[in-house]
Formats: structure tokens, C-alpha cells, sequence
């Protein structure tokens, strides 16, 4: 990763971030996914869904997931959400992630370990 870290800090540009690769997610068509940072119970990354594709209904065990939209308009827990939008989705909650329009949206998502 292309990044000035600064006692494990990670700061990045979005120069930088545009050149981080682009992976696929597990199987899903239309899904691109971008890791900014992680670390062995954590991770944060921005979400590229194209157009009429999404990831389909999941929950994650053991994280929380915090969403933020940042281009494009989402479909998330049954809510049209657009640029600036955020969404909370506690462990174990079913939900999925969608294109709510014909364009890509790009989310902003970090998954994190409850406290404890």
C-alpha cells in the first residue's frame, strides 16, 4: 500500500487510494472492493457496486458495520440512501447492499470488533 505511515497511522490521498487495486468480493458480480487499512479484527475499505448488482443478504458474526455513502445512491436495510449518508448495522444483523439506480454508488465501510 502507497501510504506515509506514521506510528501505524495510514494517511492516504485519494490520488493514492484511486491506485490501490481493485478486488473482487468473494464471488459477487459487479462488486469491486478497495482495503484502505486492517488489522487482525478490524478493516475499512471503500465498496464499488455497479448498477443493478448488489451482495445479497448477509450478517457479520461477530463485527459491527458502519456504511457511509459516497457517490452514487444505495439501497441499505430497505432505505434509498445517497452522498453523506450513513448506516450502523450491529453484528449479526441480516442486510444487504444494493445500486439503488442504473450507476455505480461507492461505499465508505469499516468493520469493527465490539469493545469488550
Amino acid at each position: 500500500m502507497d501510504a506515509t505511515q506514521v506510528r501505524r497511522s495510514t494517511v492516504l490521498t485519494p490520488e493514492e487510494i484511486e491506485r490501490l487495486p481493485v478486488e473482487a468480493l468473494g464471488h459477487i458480480p459487479g462488486v469491486g472492493n478497495q482495503v484502505l487499512w486492517r488489522d487482525a479484527t478490524s478493516m475499512q475499505g471503500i465498496l464499488t457496486i455497479e448498477g443493478g448488482h448488489h451482495l445479497g443478504a448477509h450478517a457479520h458474526r461477530a463485527n459491527h458495520h458502519h456504511v457511509g455513502v459516497l457517490d452514487g445512491v444505495a439501497r441499505i436495510l430497505g432505505r434509498e440512501l445517497g452522498p453523506g449518508s450513513y448506516v450502523h448495522i450491529p453484528a449479526g444483523v441480516e442486510h444487504d447492499m444494493e445500486a439503488a439506480t442504473d450507476r455505480p454508488c461507492r461505499l465508505l465501510y469499516a468493520y469493527v470488533a465490539p469493545a469488550g
